[in-house]
């Protein structure tokens, strides 16, 4: 791959014939921290003030992601979850845009864009970056392509999907200006995500 150190980087719009090399990537992580869903299951009693200026007792109902330590470390490989070409191939011809990373010619990773034209929104469906090209800074330039295209298709925000379990991405996206939009405990069927949290992560565009 060159000198570690500064590998031979670029960018290119996303094609067809990029599903092979996308799904032969490796999907996994491991990761010493999940983040958790902690709901208190009765209202909470909170202080405020009524217009004439007295403490009055409010209700509210409260829920917190917490950080949380898991010994033995997570490892997740999204191809035991059933990931497959024929996935990556459909994922491809249902996306609206996107790009793909390539290191010394070699795909690093890519981007799938999807947009809402209602919401003025675009939607980051998949994002991947190779496990053998991480720390190169490949992430954030997916990323930073992923808002320029957006902003050029005259959208707002763009807005992606994860799961608690996901430590590391989502420690990722915060860093790159991302915020924690909404969280879902039940969003997902039955399968290998079914008690995952889905947490939606955004970023307002300027």
């Amino acid at each position: 791959m060159g000198d570690s150190t500064s590998p031979n980087m670029a960018v290119r719009a996303l094609q067809p014939t990029d599903a092979e090399a996308l799904y032969n990537l490796d999907y996994s992580f491991e990761t010493d921290y999940i983040y958790t869903l902690r709901s208190h299951g009765k209202l909470l009693h909170s202080n405020g003030s009524s217009e004439s200026g007295h403490e009055v007792e409010r209700l509210s109902f409260a829920f917190e992601l917490v950080e949380t330590s898991v010994d033995p470390p997570l490892y997740k490989d999204y191809r035991l979850d059933g990931l497959t070409l024929a996935t990556v191939e459909k994922s491809i011809c249902k996306a609206d845009g996107g790009y793909v990373a390539l290191v010394d010619h070699d795909v690093a990773g890519g981007v799938l864009l999807h947009l809402e034209t209602w919401r003025s929104l675009a939607r980051i469906r998949n994002f991947v970056v190779g496990r053998q090209f991480r720390r190169y800074g490949i992430g954030s330039l997916l990323l930073n392509c992923a808002a320029d295209w957006a902003r050029n298709h005259n959208c707002r925000a763009i807005l992606l999907e994860t799961t608690g379990s996901s430590y590391p991405g989502i420690q990722f996206y915060l860093h790159s200006g991302f915020e924690i939009w909404g969280i879902n405990q039940h969003f997902y069927p039955p399968g290998p995500d079914e008690y995952e949290t889905a947490i939606f992560l955004g970023k307002k565009l300027r």
